[in-house]
């Protein structure tokens, strides 16, 4: 992979010496040139640093394509847990691309000055993937023999500070899958072996650790889903059965003289059975999307309606007991203003 290595050097070479153009661009020296106005070398400035810009990103852009069709490479990248901060860097990497398209629209808008500024700010963000993306390489190829066996005790230790985060959210049934993990990241033993040149050994070691990795993970996100859905689960039932005794809360307040009508129009439903049939149906349409946090949160805004709507009800209850209860004065029972205490 040494023309991935060349590729890495030559591009990092030329970013160092695009982002000192700004300061140091040429311009030809004669009499006319000279005479021009500030604002039209501006521009020919502007012009030149987004063209080179966009030029660079291209390069980088065909480097990063390579990496992500070679298979070999993303291997070891993967077996190194690498893949992650070459996600990151790729992401790092479209930012740039759309800082530089935003200096073109700069440019076009006569802007010289603001596509200057975002080009340098794209140019030291290129600069960054693209070294970032060359030690990756280097890392999981080595240059030398001592650099290779170097980059395989980092990539072990990194995996070993991923197992020692998995350890703190297992139970004792995985602990023994673990310590197989631990097995094959023994930096002593690994170290022994690179010291006698099995590198192949150590690079053996690491990928089967962290085939191990992630397993780990993969058992740890269905477990945390599976615990999820019956966290959900458990939350329908509780909203299911606070549903069944508003409904029957309904009745009552109904039966006492309450204008239930209203009270339910008020949260966007006419009756009762309006009401069922849009609960099951907000409940029914999160479970087909198949996403639990968002049944979740469905189940949450549901649970929050029927607390309204049962605060309303309480509200108007009390307040139509406390209109038709008499008011006692010095012992002495008084109806409400505009009610005859004579019996008829």
């Amino acid at each position: 992979m040494k023309q991935f290595k060349t590729i890495a050097i030559t591009l990092m070479i030329s970013l160092l010496l695009i982002s000192v153009m700004p300061v140091s661009f040429p311009v030809a020296e004669n009499t006319a040139e000279k005479n021009e106005k500030s604002s039209i070398k501006l521009q020919k400035r502007a012009e030149m640093i987004v063209k080179v810009a966009n030029l660079v990103a291209q390069r980088i852009e065909g480097f990063i394509k390579k990496i992500q069709n070679d298979s070999v490479i993303l291997e070891k990248l993967e077996n190194a847990d690498l893949i992650d901060d070459l996600e990151e860097n790729i992401s790092a990497f479209e930012d740039a691309r759309s800082l530089i398209d935003d200096a073109s629209k700069r440019l076009s808008a006569k802007d010289y000055s603001g596509a200057i500024s975002l080009v340098k700010e794209a140019l030291m963000k290129l600069k960054n993937v693209c070294m970032a993306i060359h030690r990756m390489i280097m890392e999981v190829q080595g240059v030398r023999e001592e650099g290779r066996t170097e980059g395989l005790i980092v990539a072990m230790k990194r995996s070993l500070m991923r197992l020692q985060r998995i350890k703190s959210l297992i139970g004792e049934e995985d602990l023994q899958i673990v310590e197989k993990a631990e097995r094959y990241l023994n930096i002593t033993e690994a170290k022994r072996l690179l010291a006698e040149g099995n590198v192949s050994e150590v690079s053996h070691r690491l990928v089967e650790a962290n085939k191990i990795i992630k397993q780990l993970y993969t058992h740890l996100k269905e477990k945390a889903s599976s615990k999820t859905k019956e966290r959900v689960n458990r939350y329908l039932h509780i909203i299911g059965r606070f549903r069944e005794n508003i409904i029957n809360r309904i009745g009552i307040a109904r039966a006492a003289g309450v204008n239930i009508t209203e009270i339910l129009q008020t949260f966007g439903v006419k009756n009762v059975t309006e009401l069922r049939e849009k609960i099951a149906e907000r409940i029914r349409e999160a479970k087909k999307k198949g996403d639990i946090k968002e049944l979740l949160g469905v189940a949450r805004k549901v649970g929050r309606g029927l607390w309204k709507i049962d605060r309303a009800i309480t509200i108007q209850m009390m307040e139509h007991i406390h209109m038709k209860r008499p008011h006692k004065h010095l012992g002495k029972e008084h109806n409400m203003p505009g009610k005859s205490n004579k019996k008829s």
